[in-house]
């Protein structure tokens, strides 16, 4: 081949041309092997039966439609559990589960704020939330709740039913009662604040009667200063100090499944506040843990339609720009919607077997918008590209079928892999994440590789309608065309020096990646919604462990525990461990069977105690429950490590106490941070293995797959580092703690594509006889135009999850964003270029395939 020559360099050369054949004659058959071949033949089936092929997706879709709209059905609103299986943490959550499931992770507070809780309208308004989830445990909805109210009458209950077992004793007349009670008042055992009380319940005709005198007391009598036995300790957990907030929990049952009605509750609260007339002076709020969950979910649907409108329009406005044409822009679109509608119908149908979040949805819709439109924009431009070759237009969308394919077909099976080995997580949160990948990717695929060339074949060039010279030399000509130039270039006179910079710019990044803390705080990662503003409300009052406690749970010794009730042993046994458990360093209190709210109870009063009460700590079946309020932060490292120690003192006392196990929001974190650590790179070592024996067989090649996995991690190390500088260094935000493998795991896939695009073209134009440097510097600008629109493409999609009000798809979005734009532009345009030129023939090394050509088939 003759080379150009610029200011003494070979310039950028032109590929050997192929000439469409004088006599008609098919034109010569794409080389390569088996895979090219087996293009060929699904390329050229599909030019004689477009309108079947297009017939047959029409009916698919038609029947997918009905399935499509109701995958919001078979989403959960609680997403996956972050507890790992096998821990200290999960057998833990599943013995409160079964012995206090009061207490477990499906209880829910709801915070009233007023101006003054010591109101008639505030014990009136508690009194009716009462009543409402009265009938909710009925249905077996609820399992139980508690407030101020049934604090104050349940003592109430207990008091009426002692004045009426010593009214009956002292006689059956009313006047026997009435001297009773009055003999009572006289001798101080009845408080007089109480004597009103006490005189209905001597009255009371029937235990109802009773039942109702309580209530009634309750709703109407002051509290602050009330005569009834109930603790201080008891009241102050359920009324702030500053007399402006009050708590009542709702404890839910597994027979709601598992998306428990927090907005039904939240709805029946902002309704009573009206009734009671409490709006306007006072505010409600539902919160802890599961609320807070479902209200990041419900939030990140909402906010769906606005990130799919704005990555729709970012879409539309490159395919403009690439194609210069409207039509080819439109039906690529349309091609990708219509292809959303069958994914979305095969993950209803999933959906009714495991566990799907919103966010599976969210990341499925974006994955596909940005994979769906680089394929057909890639096999569209190799289909212009034999246009300007001379191919008549249904040979040029067979030979854009087959070359345009294999790339497309190495890029989905590298996402493949990619979202496949998040299946293998022992973290529940990861599988969601994945299943949408592994759900669209192959439909996006299978769409592009198919309506696409049969769109070709019926329209033409008419694809390309509406728009300026779209069939024009875009690729070569123009100013995109210089500057891909000027880069390739660039790449072969400094490809020592861009290698150094790269690598030395990524050593910071690796530095501020290596050094961030992540974590998986449901507050911090939840966007501004009504649970976390009582979050915030509860934490001010009565601290962060109302909402997320520390729990140590498990199974008693023998002769600690009988009847649900703790035995002398057990009383001594029990108070010992929560005294050793209240000295460790970093625990603010401990409330256990013997210290029910943090102070330690005589013998007598822990034999006395409410069964309500004493079933929050010993339960029927023998198991123990200590709630352990710690100093700090759940989430923070100092907590964590406070949660070490505890285990040393609870591993001591399994032989006279049991075996006990920690549990809680710290121990969840830190497990789930630990087994996500090792999932991490078990990932991304399965990844790699898979992406490299994929790309060793199909390019023939030992060093390109090692290379191109090492740019991914390049890649990955900068964007992860700019996301935390964004939002942890500028921003203050919490950095969740998934995003290091989603984003990792996600850019082993989807960055891929770029490289693949442009490692194929290298391989195709050394096949065509040109030598590795001018097959490189030529590939560059034969593939830069779509590379570079591609990642645009795919960091808007990806990118508009930044939109979101939701942290972690806000960093998700962020991160991929970035890694895409740097993977298409800087790192495929220069870094990679780069290599290719510094390695040369070594590229494509393979041992035991003899020489270059041989390797390159």
């Amino acid at each position: 081949m003759t080379e150009q020559h610029t200011q003494g360099r070979p310039a950028v050369p032109a590929a050997p041309a192929e000439q469409p054949d004088p006599t008609g004659a098919a034109p010569r058959e794409p080389g390569g092997g088996a895979v090219q071949r087996a293009l060929l033949r699904f390329a050229r089936g599909l030019a004689a039966r477009p309108k079947t092929v297009l017939l047959v997706w029409a009916v698919l879709i038609a029947l997918c439609t009905p399935f499509a709209f109701g995958l919001t059905d078979v989403l959960t609103d609680q997403g996956a559990s972050k507890v790992v299986p096998g821990t200290s943490s999960a057998r833990a959550e599943r013995l409160t589960a079964e012995a206090f499931p009061h207490r477990s992770q499906r209880e829910v507070v709801l915070v009233l704020e007023a101006d003054r809780i010591d109101r008639p309208e505030v014990r009136e308004f508690l009194a009716r939330l009462d009543t409402e989830i009265a009938a909710l445990r009925r249905d077996g909805d609820v399992e139980r709740s508690s407030s101020a109210y049934t604090l104050y009458r349940d003592a109430a209950e207990q008091f009426v039913t002692q004045v009426r077992a010593g009214a009956d004793a002292a006689g059956g007349t009313p006047a026997a009662r009435r001297a009773f009670v009055d003999r009572e008042l006289a001798a101080g055992r009845i408080p007089a604040g109480l004597a009103g009380l006490a005189r209905e319940a001597a009255a009371a005709p029937d235990d109802a009667a009773l039942t109702e005198a309580a209530a009634a007391h309750a709703r109407t009598a002051r509290w602050s200063g009330s005569a009834l036995a109930v603790p201080a300790e008891a009241a102050s957990r359920l009324l702030a100090d500053d007399g402006r907030a009050a708590l009542a929990s709702v404890s839910y049952t597994a027979a709601v499944g598992s998306d428990p009605d927090v907005d039904g509750l939240r709805e029946t609260a902002r309704e009573l506040l009206a009734e009671t007339g409490l709006e306007g002076t006072a505010e409600v709020h539902v919160t802890g843990e599961l609320a807070l969950i479902h209200d990041t979910y419900e939030k990140a649907e909402a906010d769906n339609s606005l990130m799919e409108s704005v990555a729709y329009v970012i879409i539309f406005v490159v395919l403009l720009l690439f194609f210069r044409a409207v039509v080819p822009a439109v039906l690529t679109l349309l091609v990708v919607g219509l292809a959303m509608n069958v994914s979305q119908a095969a993950l209803y149908v999933l959906g009714k077997e495991v566990t799907l979040t919103q966010f599976t949805v969210t990341i499925m819709t974006f994955v596909m918008l940005g994979a769906g439109v680089d394929y057909s924009m890639l096999l569209s431009s190799r289909y212009r590209q034999e246009r300007i070759a001379g191919r008549p237009p249904r040979e040029a969308a067979v030979h854009a079928t087959v070359h345009a394919g294999e790339s497309m077909l190495l890029a989905a099976i590298a996402v493949l892999l990619a979202f496949g080995a998040t299946l293998l997580s022992p973290v529940d949160w990861i599988p969601p994440l994945g299943y949408g990948g592994i759900i669209g990717i192959p439909i996006i695929f299978a769409a592009a590789l198919t309506i696409t060339p049969c769109l070709l074949v019926l329209l033409g060039d008419r694809f390309f309608a509406l728009g300026r010279a779209p069939l024009s030399d875009l690729e070569h000509e123009g100013a995109v065309g210089r500057h891909l130039r000027r880069t390739a270039e660039f790449a072969r006179r400094r490809k020592v020096a861009i290698v150094v910079v790269f690598l030395v710019l990524t050593a910071p990044f690796a530095v501020i990646v290596a050094n961030s803390r992540s974590t998986a705080d449901p507050v911090a990662l939840s966007p501004a919604t009504d649970s976390r503003e009582g979050f915030a409300t509860v934490a001010e009052r009565w601290g962060d462990a109302t909402v997320l406690p520390t729990v140590v749970v498990g199974e008693s010794a023998a002769g600690v525990v009988d009847g649900g009730a703790l035995t002398a042993t057990g009383r001594e046994a029990v108070a010992g461990l929560t005294d050793r458990l209240a000295a460790v360093d970093g625990v603010a209190s401990v409330d256990s069977a013997t210290h029910p709210f943090g102070a330690h109870w005589p013998d007598a009063d822990v034999a006395a105690m409410p069964r309500s009460l004493r079933e929050d700590y010993v339960a029927g079946n023998g198991a123990l429950r200590f709630v352990v309020a710690l100093e700090d932060d759940p989430y923070s490292e100092r907590a964590a490590e406070t949660v070490q120690r505890l285990e040393e003192v609870v591993a001591a006392a399994r032989t006279d106490v049991g075996a006990l196990d920690v549990g809680g929001a710290t121990q969840v974190d830190r497990q789930y941070g630990d087994a996500l650590t090792s999932s991490f790179w078990q990932m991304v070592v399965l990844v790699s293995v898979g992406v490299f024996i994929m790309l060793v067989i199909a390019l023939r090649s030992l060093l390109v797959p090692v290379r191109l996995i090492a740019t991914i991690m390049l890649s990955n190390v900068w964007a992860v580092g700019l996301t935390v500088l964004i939002f942890h260094d500028w921003r203050g935000e919490a950095i969740i703690d998934d995003l290091p493998i989603f984003l990792t795991v996600l850019m082993m896939g989807l960055g891929m594509d770029y490289e693949i695009f442009l490692i194929t073209r290298v391989r195709d134009l050394m096949r065509d006889g040109l030598s590795q440097e001018q097959a490189t510097l030529r590939a560059v600008v034969d593939t830069g135009r779509v590379i570079n629109a591609a990642g645009l493409v795919m960091a808007g999609s990806l990118g508009t999850m930044a939109l979101s009000s939701t942290l972690m798809l806000q960093q998700y979005g962020t991160g991929l964003g970035l890694a895409v734009l740097l993977d298409a532009t800087v790192i495929r345009m220069l870094f990679v270029p780069a290599t290719l030129l510094l390695l040369r023939k070594y590229n494509w090394w393979m041992p035991g395939l003899g020489r270059r050509r041989k390797a390159l088939g």
